[in-house]
């Protein structure tokens, strides 16, 4: 699955096969946690590809099978960290991580919920993220958006996606409303991606 100008999403039998010029994101397929064939998961690629990501360190919120944190750290992230509630998750992330060549030490995977593990919030929230992913649905952006500032200096990127058109702008005024400001929308079939940042006060 090629996704924007350089990314190639395979399955792990493939690993040591070469795809042109393209990075490789090494994926377990048979597993229901993000493929890459989703339009929501390929318009934060994209978006990911445009960015100034070397040296960066990332935070995926409801990071599934762990494929954004994958592909920031193959576009050149020093450390991600993926969170997902469901505990299977934390596990498939890092075996894909595995694959991929990405340490413990570069990818960590936490099963949790930052709305209702104040540990966990307190934990992640000492640092500021240069990029904050959320790939998730409109109902849980909009729950997380007042704790997004938590993650975000004046200069982080936030992408936001897996929101359907129907329910964009409710998502848009729950980011306003939490000192979010949308830069950017993006767009396949009916699926929306946002690029947001920390409103300056």
């Amino acid at each position: 699955q090629k996704v924007g100008k350089s990314l190639v999403v395979i399955p792990y039998w493939l690993a040591d096969t070469t795809f042109e010029d393209r990075k490789p994101v090494i994926l377990d397929p048979g597993l229901t946690f993000g493929t890459g064939a989703h339009p929501s998961t390929q318009m934060v690629m994209e978006q990911m590809e445009a960015l100034p990501l070397t040296g960066a360190r990332c935070l995926d919120l409801g990071s599934g099978s762990g494929i954004l944190s994958i592909v920031a750290l193959r576009l050149g992230a020093k450390q991600a960290i993926g969170v997902d509630i469901d505990p299977k998750a934390e596990d498939i992330a890092r075996e894909n991580a595995a694959y991929n060549g990405f340490e413990d030490s570069v990818f960590t995977a936490v099963t949790g919920n930052v709305l209702g593990d104040r540990q966990l919030m307190a934990q992640l929230s000492k640092n500021r993220y240069d990029l904050v992913l959320v790939n998730i649905v409109a109902d849980v952006i909009i729950a997380l958006a007042p704790v997004l500032k938590n993650f975000l200096n004046e200069k982080s990127v936030l992408l936001l996606s897996g929101i359907l058109d129907t329910r964009l702008s409710q998502v848009v005024q729950a980011l306003n409303n939490a000192g979010i400001t949308v830069e950017q929308i993006c767009q396949k079939e009916e699926w929306r991606c946002i690029r947001g940042r920390r409103t300056e006060k």
